[in-house]
């Protein structure tokens, strides 16, 4: 049977006391008689009481400090003990109380390591800036994302507080007037990264425990840049149409007027206003198709026939057509191909393409220049490019020539017929056949712009 703790423990007490009452019984023989043989017996006896109890004492003394030593292995984190440290020399309750206590504690550091992982790895992908603050004002944790867009190396185990890391002024206000009431704080920052400005919808959340003490604080960053973005491309886009609404309507409305009160106007002006008339009601049912026309490309059933097209026809088709509008300002357009020039694409909307491209060209080159077209294969891909002599584009305005209305001179476009709209239907166009557009100019130098679609592969 298993002794207990107490039990093990109590053997030597017990063989001393047992000593100790076969001694008293000796003296009480020795004074009766034979004390000479009682006597011998009771140095034996004594001497074996004094090994038991030495035997006990010193395994004892081996148990405390193999425990001690143990002990001190978990307050050094070591909680993982191998079957040699069970003290196999000496088999007793406390071994196997320390073993289970050293399971459980191994178990508790398994639990609490995957909770941190677990933990560490939600804050890392939260997918926004994350900062937990202590409740003296030290950050504990910041996510890579927050330390990337801010700048910002942050040691979690310093000393230093968050007003002495932290750059941003708008940032330190907002976690000190949380500290200050206690409550949540929610503001919207505009902050600069970089070049960039970025719009984020910050929430500053104390953490409370029993009683209403604060544990600190926790600081979300949700990037609202690109809905900011949208909602200023919304407005631009409301306030471009009006705008260009507005200067054919008024022409329409005033020579429409004109006409009706001036019973008197001549053969030739009337002739001049309805011209004029003409022209802009032109403009205006060209605006209004543009407009319908990359409303049906954005949206998600759009799709493409696609089909196995030789671009370098398409391209000369375009060339053809738009012969009548270079020839007016006297400029020439030489086309250029080589290689395999069929590629993977919806013809009619190439040509769509090809067309808004090669007329910019020509409404933005000077008279009497040139223009270079060619449609090259170029590994996977091919390339149709456009190179004019006009009046080029700013480098910094290069990325913003794919908005919509976005004009690089606003009167030459408005002059020559554009809507604004043409390379934004070329972009979605491009988007839509997997392809890609890159641009290149230098003002007063001229423009390439180069479009690359996927090159067409035939089934086996």
């Amino acid at each position: 049977m298993k002794m207990s703790l107490k039990q093990w423990l109590g053997l030597p007490m017990l063989g001393t006391v047992f000593g100790c009452l076969f001694l008293f019984w000796l003296i009480i023989g020795a004074l009766v008689g034979h004390w000479l043989s009682l006597t011998l017996i009771f140095v034996l006896l004594f001497f074996c009481t004094i090994a038991i109890f030495y035997y006990f004492f010193r395994t004892m003394l081996t148990v405390t400090d193999e425990a001690l030593t143990t002990i001190k292995r978990f307050t050094e984190g070591s909680f993982n003990l191998s079957a040699s440290d069970r003290w196999n020399r000496s088999a007793n309750p406390l071994n196997d109380e320390i073993y289970r206590l050293s399971s459980f504690l191994l178990n508790m550091r398994r639990s609490f390591q995957n909770q941190q992982d677990q933990l560490s790895a939600l804050i890392e992908n939260i997918g926004s800036p994350f900062l937990f603050i202590d409740s003296h004002g030290r950050i504990r944790l910041a996510n890579e994302l927050f330390q990337q867009i801010f700048d910002n190396k942050i040691d979690s185990h310093g000393d230093l507080k968050y007003d002495q890391v932290i750059k941003n002024k708008a940032i330190i206000a907002m976690i000190a007037r949380t500290f200050q009431i206690k409550t949540d704080v929610h503001d919207t920052l505009v902050v600069p990264v970089g070049i960039e400005r970025k719009h984020f919808d910050v929430h500053s959340i104390p953490i409370r425990r029993g009683h209403g003490h604060s544990k600190g604080l926790v600081v979300i960053f949700h990037d609202i840049t690109r809905l900011k973005k949208l909602e200023k491309v919304r407005k631009d886009f409301v306030a471009n149409v009006s705008h260009e609404l507005r200067t054919p309507v008024t022409s329409l409305k005033g020579f429409a007027e004109t006409l009706l009160e001036d019973s008197q106007i001549s053969d030739e002006d009337r002739e001049k206003f309805l011209t004029i008339i003409l022209k802009e009601s032109d403009r205006l049912q060209l605006l209004i198709q543009d407009l319908l026309e990359l409303s049906k490309i954005e949206d998600e059933h759009f799709q493409l026939n696609k089909e196995a097209v030789d671009v370098a026809r398409i391209a000369q088709e375009t060339i053809e057509l738009l012969k009548e509008t270079a020839r007016k300002k006297e400029i020439s357009v030489q086309f250029n191909t080589s290689g395999t020039t069929v590629a993977s694409g919806d013809s009619a909307r190439l040509k769509q393409m090809f067309v808004n491209i090669i007329n910019n060209a020509i409404a933005y080159s000077p008279e009497k220049s040139h223009i270079s077209v060619e449609v090259a294969e170029e590994g996977n891909a091919v390339i149709f490019r456009t190179t004019d002599t006009g009046i080029g584009i700013v480098k910094e305005e290069i990325p913003r020539i794919f908005e919509r209305f976005y004009r690089v001179d606003r009167a030459r476009s408005r002059n020559s017929g554009g809507t604004g709209l043409g390379l934004a239907i070329v972009k979605h166009l491009t988007e839509a056949h997997n392809g890609r557009i890159e641009v290149e100019s230098e003002q007063g130098v001229g423009t390439t712009f180069s479009i690359y679609l996927n090159k067409y592969v035939q089934k086996e």
